[in-house]
């Protein structure tokens, strides 16, 4: 007998997952291929996890409660998953270098 399907894993939609565990409308194929989630190791949250102990939870940018481990240099722009590329930062600062970053990214692909 046939299984049924299984939900779409966005939080609240109850529509059947056909791709990647999402539905057509929630299903996003760069994301799934970005070269964060390909190259992302198996010791990933190992790796956040002594970066967080390093820095004693303190961002890296202004001193404050880090609250995120980031890449310094980002991925997408040859960055590594090597514990040196990892850093706390709190969410302020992350905001900022994700904006500048993600506007980098878009003058790439133009």
């Amino acid at each position: 007998m046939p299984r049924a399907p299984k939900k779409c894993l966005q939080a609240g939609c109850p529509k059947p997952a056909t791709n990647a565990g999402r539905c057509q409308v929630h299903y996003v194929p760069w994301a799934q291929t970005s070269p964060r989630n390909l190259t992302r190791p198996g010791n990933a949250a190992t790796l956040m996890r002594k970066a967080r102990r390093r820095d004693h939870d303190r961002c890296y940018v202004c001193g404050g409660p880090g609250q995120i481990v980031d890449h310094i240099i980002p991925v997408a722009e040859g960055g590594s998953w090597d514990l040196s590329n990892l850093s706390c930062i709190c969410p302020t600062c992350h905001h900022t270098k994700s904006r500048t970053e993600a506007a980098r990214g878009r003058a790439r692909h133009l």
